[in-house]
């Protein structure tokens, strides 16, 4: 059991941009990228079915230039910073990734003997093309992750998104930081949030929110 616990997402949260969307736009046409994020947004389409639809069946000779384009997106700022703090509170982080294991775990690499867990989807190459492995892919998100936080045991849960895949999870958490379509979202909703822009307002707000708990 565990007295307060970190639940984040990866992609345009940890990452300054979403490696989901900028690791497949170079491949294939703009006004076919745009057609289906307009119908995820309207609810014509789910995640689960947009991501797939980009992914699999794909050719795996695009994955090398994937990861190329993967080395290159940035971390947001205080990342590491706040995962030093949240060592020192004995409050473990861990990831919940809507998208592919090879993508965050590489990028992660120098982060994980400070993250407790890394729960992601899948990225695997069958007779030269990409399909996409998850055990939580309800139809609906790709990779369910209230479904990965139900493995903890917690009194007190802090959650930090940014996009779609966090709907879920930020009205399952005690505590959410939200920014760009998620702050919208949650602000649609009228759930309270916190806003953020990079890791050192986490961390603040995080301290604040468990010093009101106390």
């Amino acid at each position: 059991m565990y007295k307060n616990i970190v639940f984040t997402d990866f992609d345009g949260t940890i990452t300054t941009e979403d490696t989901l969307t900028g690791a497949i736009k170079p491949f294939v046409k703009q006004e076919e990228f745009y057609e289906y994020y307009k119908k995820l947004e309207k609810g014509e389409m789910t995640l689960s079915q947009v991501v797939r639809y980009a992914y699999d069946g794909r050719p795996a000779r695009w994955i090398p230039d994937m990861l190329k384009y993967i080395d290159a997106v940035e971390i947001r700022p205080g990342f590491g910073e706040f995962l030093d703090r949240m060592a020192e509170l004995r409050i473990p982080v861990v990831v919940i990734s809507g998208g592919f294991r090879q993508f965050s775990q590489r990028k992660l690499e120098p982060y994980m003997d400070r993250i407790t867990a890394l729960h992601a989807v899948e990225l695997t190459r069958e007779n030269g093309e990409i399909h996409l492995v998850s055990g939580y892919d309800d139809g609906n998100e790709l990779l369910r992750k209230t479904d990965v936080m139900a493995f903890y045991d917690y009194d007190h849960s802090i959650g930090i998104g940014d996009s779609f895949t966090d709907k879920n999870m930020a009205k399952a958490v005690d505590t959410i930081f939200a920014r760009d379509q998620l702050a919208k979202y949650l602000g649609d909703i009228n759930r309270q949030y916190i806003p953020y822009e990079d890791f050192f307002d986490v961390m603040k707000g995080a301290e604040i929110d468990l010093d009101g708990r106390e």
